[in-house]
């Protein structure tokens, strides 16, 4: 046989096509050592989840693909997340059969999807009106909206039931139809909620404590007041009586929350009807803000109002049962903030207190008032801080959640109760409205005008005897506002001012989005009422991109 003499590059050819064979295969995409599963989410806290689990043979990224045969969304994971531990499936519609398609990629960009399309069935909504509250949209604009899902925390409410409106607490995500996307359930009332740069949830829950959970509803940490009434509990504890109403993460990850302190003081009113009503110490509780470090509860910063504010400038609702209610006897409520936010562009907190009738801007570093945007009355030695009005201007009155917008504007939900302080007599109901305003502050000629509001005082106001919240839409510069808890206009005519009296009427409320023109264009309103004695109300809401981390 003839033998033909070998090439020098015929050599190195078995050695590439071996090299070209492991590229080849490598680039082939990552594989699936063990095949994507579904399964039901083991937390009853939040129902409509599922879990998604897999392995691979190297670190991937998944994206997940889901229908339900008329919506399609995709959920998205780096390579952070570990598929073996569970990925979160979040956003499908309830009683409704889905489908999955799960695909993964490696860092070189290569591909692979999975052989079969996964099945998940979520449950039913619950039935009892009780549970759930009922959900109707009556304006829906999709083209004119802030695109995303809306997270409130729908709050139920039945006369003379203190218990069975405390224990009931929800976070609650819907589309542009009012279709359910996900909620979560928990054993106490919620007020304010923060989506963290991590993702997760956090949230302030009545019996003062802080819960940050994933959106699968598992506890990923938790805190607590430590001096708070209930006494301790699981979670690091901080030295605080109390946590309520609002919480913010702050750019150094640390958080920020309101709490309160009480003090005893001589010689304080009785009543804020009488000025001439015979005086007596009274404990009364003033706010504080707190910082502290989340790994430790370490508490590295504080503002206290008793330092900074006359305690002698009461307020409408003084002498209602805030504070006894829960769990702090014969305490009247003096500041009683709602709201802080902490501004990054020059290191400051604007803080809302609803009694005072005043949003103040706060110097982080000194801790001294900026300014002060309230009607000027009674402000003694900080005179000098309050914001003159320019031109017609209505001052906002028990208001909630001032927030800074891009154009350096401030908005608030002002709920316009009472329209006066003590000891000047409050409007009739029958007169007063809530809407959400915007305010153009002059910080350097400290001056304040009125530019836009969502409505006017008319036939179809409504008056919103507590909570609400209102938020700039980024990409439309529309606005979002929660309507807190509503009167019934049919008990409008019957109502006065004093607490005890409105507790008997039951309550509704409602979300709405707004284009800011003039008037105000509504482009989606969603309705929660209920048949009394069941009544619904809310604290604040949200449009976030999408359900999930």
């Amino acid at each position: 046989m003839r033998k033909y003499p070998m090439s020098r590059g015929s050599l190195f050819m078995p050695a590439m096509l071996y090299v070209l064979s492991t590229v080849a295969c490598w680039n082939s995409g990552p594989s699936f050592t063990e095949k994507p599963t579904v399964s039901a989410n083991p937390n009853p806290q939040v129902p409509l989840a599922a879990v998604l689990r897999f392995k691979t043979d190297r670190p991937v990224t998944t994206a997940i693909r889901i229908t339900d045969g008329t919506h399609d969304f995709e959920l998205k994971f780096d390579n952070s997340w570990n598929p073996p531990e569970g990925l979160p499936v979040v956003g499908m519609r309830p009683d409704r059969r889905h489908e999955l398609r799960v695909i993964i990629r490696d860092d070189s960009g290569a591909e692979t999807v999975a052989d079969s399309i996964l099945e998940f069935e979520t449950p039913p909504l619950p039935g009892n009106r009780e549970e759930f509250p009922p959900l109707e949209v009556t304006v829906s604009k999709p083209e004119e909206m802030e695109p995303g899902v809306t997270l409130f925390n729908p709050r139920r409410r039945k006369i003379d039931a203190p218990g069975f409106n405390q224990e009931f607490g929800m976070l609650l995500a819907v589309d542009a139809q009012g279709e359910v996307l996900w909620y979560y359930r928990v054993d106490s009332r919620i007020s304010d909620f923060e989506k963290l740069r991590s993702g997760n949830l956090l949230v302030v829950t009545q019996d003062f404590r802080l819960i940050e959970l994933d959106w699968l509803g598992n506890t990923v940490n938790q805190w607590y007041a430590k001096n708070r009434p209930d006494g301790p509990t699981t979670g690091i504890p901080v030295e605080a009586q109390t946590f309520h109403h609002e919480v913010d993460e702050l750019p150094n990850g640390n958080i920020i929350v309101l709490g309160t302190e009480l003090r005893e003081i001589d010689n304080y009113y009785t009543s804020e009807y009488d000025e001439r009503a015979p005086r007596k110490t009274q404990r009364v509780m003033g706010d504080i803000i707190h910082e502290f470090e989340p790994e430790t509860g370490k508490v590295v910063w504080e503002w206290r109002a008793f330092d900074h504010m006359d305690p002698y400038r009461i307020g409408y609702e003084t002498f209602s049962r805030y504070w006894i209610r829960r769990g702090f006897p014969d305490t009247v409520d003096w500041s009683h903030a709602n709201n802080l936010l902490y501004d990054e562009q020059d290191d400051s907190i604007i803080v809302n207190f609803r009694y005072q009738a005043a949003v103040m801007k706060i110097d982080r570093k000194t801790k001294e008032i900026e300014w002060i945007l309230s009607e000027p009355s009674g402000w003694g030695d900080l005179s000098d801080r309050v914001l003159k009005g320019e031109g017609e201007i209505n001052w906002p009155y028990h208001q909630h959640s001032p927030q800074p917008t891009p154009n350096g504007t401030l908005l608030i939900y002002d709920n316009g109760n009472y329209q006066a302080r003590p000891f000047t007599p409050p409007k009739p109901i029958i007169e007063t409205y809530s809407r959400a305003v915007e305010y153009e502050i002059d910080e350097e000629q400290m001056k304040v005008r009125e530019i836009w509001a969502s409505e006017k005082m008319g036939p179809e106001r409504v008056v919103s005897i507590a909570m609400g919240d209102v938020d700039w839409l980024p990409k439309t510069g529309n606005v979002l506002v929660a309507y807190g808890a509503l009167l019934d206009p049919e008990f409008l005519r019957q109502m006065r001012w004093q607490s005890q009296s409105r507790q008997q009427f039951s309550q509704w409320t409602r979300l709405r989005e707004y284009k800011r023109t003039n008037p105000a264009e509504v482009v989606w309103e969603m309705v929660l009422k209920d048949e009394a004695p069941m009544g619904w109300t809310l604290f604040g809401a949200e449009r976030l991109p999408g359900v999930g981390p």
